[in-house]
């Protein structure tokens, strides 16, 4: 029996609910934010691209960098039309596995075309894409599809030496409502595939070489039901909280495309679009399974028609080969990934007269030495950013206020966002507030672990969502974030801290332990471990937690890069740890200086 056939013999599973529809905003708000052009009626990015496909076939709507294929094909430009047609075979595939509007469809897979295509389908077929990042781990992909409860889940067979089919499908057994798994082989030819191996389904043949859209499931006859395609949720991000518990936040084609305007004035209805060439090619080295990431290399560039940059395997050499040969206007990364390309492009310049804008960040800081930097290096204004998955981007750095450069603002909410931070207040203050946002591009709601029906944002908030992180205003009509959700910290993924700090326990040579984040000058913010040694002659070693932290599960992505060894840790008069005052202390250590104490 194949794969789909074994999948149609499990016994009968509770379906999910198939369309998660969540309370919209007050007519009059919703009505104002399309009268303003930061939502639409009746289209989505699925839209934008069969309208490019009839517009511009030929026009590139996705490039990306094969790292690991031979020299001279490692670059593939995916035109409009191509693009379109893939789309609508994917949706097919989709179908054809019994995928129907409002059924969530989980992947983890590396950034590629194949990627943002899937998406796409999910967003054409009326399914719920539910993207995970790769730093998740198989715990944490467990944790997601318990709480998404996918019917469909795709990964790579093995991806940078982590093997991905066999754990989907020990993690299958507990999941019955996983009704297929799909593998998309990344291996060399000569190895066994291994969806035979795991006995899933092969991404080649169902998905890229079975033309679906000739047969009878093609998307285009699905109807989507009553509510506007716009309003219906069409992504759910996964997102870590304390004690290791996922969450997810829920996305609208609607609150996408308002994300996806952040960075430009909105487009009222009718009114032309920017057609700069440069502005309309956007490249991001995190993850495509981010929420910026598919903001910025999948939603903005087919809103404007422009071209989507992406690179499979990161390398500061192949990002400016990418920059410079696409003609790339705007470039969004982390900061450890700039603080290479910083290094690169001193060593090996590429000439790069069309990059009009550079972001930095997102949920983490930027070092005041990389964002003084790297102007020079590259030759563009660059913008220290906060996001969250939330709201996307939420807070841009202005670029020229000393006190960005001093570390006592973040910058400027986006045009169209509310934060809290700032609702009755415009003077700096000692005290720190819960920051809560509201706008357009706000999420419609939030999923739990164990926490039943998704929390609207429209409902009893009035559409305001606490992100967990604190703020306070900067006085110059910005926000200073100073503190983030959770104490999660970590350059390219969210780091749960308190998991850290169980696994740490756990090691015999650790009495106690805390790990608190610190900003690397070119790493950007990274996790360090400070712990008081169980034998003081014996103290561990970076590299030994470092391997036991990997024994117990923790993904190479959250490792911290940095261990301090004290005799004690620092506590108030009740005995609460003083998080902050270790912070302090670890920013003001120096290599080759005496250590003082906590």
């Amino acid at each position: 029996m194949n794969a789909c056939g074994a999948a149609r013999s499990k016994a009968a599973a509770p379906r999910p609910e198939a369309d998660v529809v969540l309370p919209a905003p007050a007519d009059e708000v919703a009505r104002a934010y399309r009268v303003q052009g930061w939502w639409r009626s009746g289209e989505t990015f699925a839209t934008d691209l069969r309208r490019g496909a009839a517009r511009h076939p030929r026009r590139a709507a996705l490039v990306q960098h094969h790292a690991l294929a031979p020299e001279g094909r490692r670059l593939t430009v995916l035109s409009y039309g191509r693009l379109d047609l893939y789309v609508d075979r994917f949706a097919g595939a989709l179908a054809a596995l019994g995928v129907r509007p409002g059924d969530p469809v989980a992947y983890q897979l590396p950034s590629r075309w194949e990627t943002a295509a899937l998406f796409l389908a999910c967003v054409r077929l009326g399914a719920v894409a539910v993207p995970v990042l790769p730093g998740f781990g198989v715990r944490g992909l467990g944790q997601v599809l318990a709480l998404s409860q996918a019917r469909v889940c795709v990964v790579p067979d093995v991806w940078e030496g982590v093997p991905y089919a066999g754990p989907l499908a020990a993690l299958a057994a507990e999941l019955p409502w996983l009704r297929h798994r799909v593998v998309l082989a990344t291996t060399p030819a000569d190895v066994p595939a291994a969806a035979s191996r795991t006995g899933a389904v092969d991404f080649g043949p169902h998905f890229l070489r079975t033309p679906h859209e000739r047969g009878p499931y093609r998307p285009a006859g699905r109807r989507l039901g009553p509510c506007d395609p716009a309003d219906r949720v069409c992504l759910q991000i996964a997102v870590r909280g304390p004690g290791d518990v996922c969450s997810l936040v829920l996305h609208s084609a609607n609150t996408l495309y308002a994300g996806c305007r952040a960075l430009a004035a909105p487009v009222p209805p009718g009114a032309a679009r920017p057609d700069e060439e440069s502005h309309r090619v956007s490249y991001s080295a995190l993850p495509l399974t981010s929420l910026a990431s598919i903001l910025f290399t999948v939603c903005r560039p087919l809103a404007v028609g422009g071209t989507g940059v992406l690179q499979d395997v990161w390398a500061p050499g192949s990002c400016l080969d990418l920059l410079a040969g696409t003609g790339a206007g705007h470039a969004y990364a982390a900061p450890a990934q700039w603080a290479e390309v910083d290094a690169e492009q001193r060593c090996a310049p590429r000439p790069l007269p069309r990059l009009r804008l550079v972001l930095s960040g997102g949920r983490t800081s930027t070092p005041p030495e990389l964002l003084a930097a790297l102007p020079q290096t590259l030759g563009a204004p660059v913008r220290g950013v906060w996001g969250a998955p939330e709201l996307g981007l939420g807070i841009v750095a202005r670029g020229d206020i000393p006190a960005e450069r001093a570390g006592r603002s973040d910058g400027m909410p986006v045009p169209g966002l509310e934060v809290s931070a700032l609702a009755d207040r415009a003077a700096p203050t000692d005290g720190e507030d819960r920051l809560r946002v509201r706008g357009p591009s706000v999420c419609l709601g939030v999923r739990r672990e164990n926490g039943g029906a998704p929390e609207a944002t429209w409902g009893r908030a009035g559409g305001w969502v606490d992100v967990g992180d604190l703020a306070r205003p900067d006085g110059l009509g910005g926000v200073h974030v100073t503190a983030r959700a959770h104490g999660r910290t970590g350059a390219f993924f969210l780091v749960p801290v308190d998991r850290l700090e169980a696994a740490l326990h756990t090691h015999p040579g650790v009495r106690e332990a805390v790990v608190v984040p610190w900003t690397d000058a070119e790493a950007g913010e990274r996790p360090c471990a400070v712990v008081v040694p169980a034998a003081e002659d014996v103290p561990p070693a970076l590299p030994d937690l470092r391997a036991h932290l990997t024994a117990q599960g923790i993904p190479d992505a959250a490792l911290p890069n940095r261990l301090e060894l004290v005799g004690s840790l620092p506590r108030d008069d009740h005995g609460r740890l003083r998080r902050d005052g270790l912070r302090g202390w670890l920013e003001r250590l120096r290599p080759g200086r005496p250590r003082s104490t906590p």
